[in-house]
């Protein structure tokens, strides 16, 4: 029994071998046909960049623009709320520096 087992394990490994040189085998191929492509195939630059410009405006004319009055009232919403965030971290830095000065003392 144990003899049938060692060649059990020993038939395991070639087979297991064999797998690895194969996918070895096909490793190497990959890369020899990679390195064998011509350089027609690579995309020109100029030919990507004015893919990549018409991609851009095409994309940009999907953009809802605002127009002059809703850029107005987001304008102004923009600026009341920085105005009273900065108040409110005024208001909070002058409490914090009088709590502070009674501690200190």
């Amino acid at each position: 029994m144990a003899e049938v087992n060692k060649q059990d394990k020993s038939n395991k490994k070639d087979k297991n071998s064999g797998k690895e040189l194969v996918k070895k085998e096909r490793k190497e191929t990959v890369k020899k046909a990679a390195a064998n492509k011509p350089a027609a195939n690579k995309p020109n630059r100029i030919e990507s960049a004015r893919t990549y410009i018409r991609g851009v405006m095409n994309e940009l004319k999907k953009v809802h623009w605002p127009n002059r009055r809703e850029t107005a009232i987001y304008t102004s919403v923009v600026v009341v709320s920085v105005v009273f965030v900065g108040v409110l971290i005024w208001v909070f830095d002058a409490l914090l520096g009088a709590v502070m000065g009674v501690l200190i003392k």
